[in-house]
């Protein structure tokens, strides 16, 4: 029956309302940069974009149940090798295809198990190379417009960032730590480098963000005016269900046992005894809190008359004969200017930040010699 339940639904919805907070479900590498370009190795934030290809295999799996006969043994899948170690110019420095792909390896293991192909897998280790790559060349510039206005980390914080690490990381213990860096094939000035950049990121990005951070009640009160059905909650109503299989009976086995529930049903029997009585599966019976609008048409059509209590005459799918209850329901409702305002604050916040890094990055990158050799 997990398969019937995972049926049932439409397609998600890309946007999701819930207590007046709004969620957007999408895979977007631009905005998995924006949220790990900050940390202290572009290694923690490619976590993301993992994370991120994993799903899109899942579903690739889930539509298709039989890609895995397909796939070819990972050993098949040949990582691309490049005669020039060059991937890119930035101003006076160089970005090497040894450093990109130190960074990219280490999710090689998993591209390969989650690519179809060889092809599939060449076109996944280039968005993992572009992606990287992109963050090495915004971080080059990002330093170099620190440094050229005269900006400088202090030696103190580097020290106190690197001895930091080394704690909460391997607990002090110094040999852990070089084993690691001989196994990334980094060298301490460049783990340390490293750590003086990611803080003039950090440091820059603020600033540059710090005048977008205030949104006015004017712009808050407009974001909220113009998006108004976002904040409107539609009726929802949670949902229980009896199954009865067609499959090891006959038709007038099905129908005896159907005119024994509608009885039961009648009679005022609890929902809870009349689903262990009757359903073939008791355990999966909570279709849950739904929108009507969600649910596939031949539930919809008939639970959009339901009010709580009532229950469907029996709907037969692929064999199946439902059964579906009204429990309970919460009813629409709009959500008041109030009752938002710091999540449309929070909203704002968040677009004008983007708007201004970007902003910041194009005009860096317009005045930046650049040279990819990708």
């Amino acid at each position: 029956m997990e398969h019937v339940k995972r049926s049932i639904f439409k397609d998600c919805q890309v946007y999701e309302k819930k207590n007046g907070k709004i969620s957007a479900h999408f895979h977007s590498r631009v905005m998995s940069f924006i949220k790990a370009f900050s940390g202290k190795r572009i290694v923690s934030f490619l976590i993301i974009l993992l994370g991120m290809f994993s799903l899109e295999a899942a579903e690739d799996r889930a539509e298709n149940p039989n890609q895995g006969m397909l796939e070819q043994p990972i050993e098949e899948f040949q990582v691309p090798v490049y005669a020039n170690d060059i991937a890119a110019i930035v101003n006076n420095e160089i970005v090497t295809m040894t450093r990109l792909m130190r960074e990219v390896s280490y999710f090689i293991p998993e591209i390969q198990r989650i690519s179809r192909s060889q092809a599939d897998f060449q076109k996944r280790i280039r968005e993992y190379q572009e992606f990287v790559l992109n963050a090495f060349i915004e971080r080059i510039l990002i330093v170099g417009d620190f440094k050229s206005k005269g900006g400088q980390m202090s030696d103190h914080y580097e020290k106190k960032e690197y001895e930091a690490y080394i704690h909460n990381r391997f607990n002090d213990d110094r040999t852990a730590f070089a084993q690691y860096l001989r196994e990334n094939g980094q060298s301490v000035r460049e783990f340390k480098k490293d750590i003086r950049e990611s803080a003039i990121v950090n440091y820059v990005l603020s600033e540059v963000q710090k005048s977008k951070s205030e949104v006015s009640p004017t712009k808050i009160k407009e974001y909220y005016n113009e998006h108004i059905q976002d904040f409107i909650v539609d009726r929802q109503i949670f949902v229980k269900k009896i199954s009865l299989s067609g499959k090891n009976c006959t038709d007038e086995e099905l129908q005896t046992k159907l005119s024994n529930l509608k009885q039961s049903i009648e009679s005022g029997d609890k929902i809870h005894t009349i689903i262990k009585t009757f359903s073939d599966s008791p355990k999966s019976c909570d279709i849950g809190w739904v929108r009507v609008d969600d649910m596939i048409p031949e539930f919809a059509d008939v639970l959009r008359r339901l009010g709580v209590g009532e229950y469907t005459t029996p709907i037969f799918l692929d064999g199946t004969a439902y059964i579906l209850f009204v429990a309970d329901e919460k009813p629409a409702k709009k959500f008041t200017l109030d009752e938002v305002s710091s999540d449309i604050e929070n909203i704002l916040v968040a677009k004008y930040q983007k708007e201004a890094k970007e902003h910041y990055i194009k005009k860096l990158r317009e005045k930046a010699y650049i040279k990819i050799f990708l």
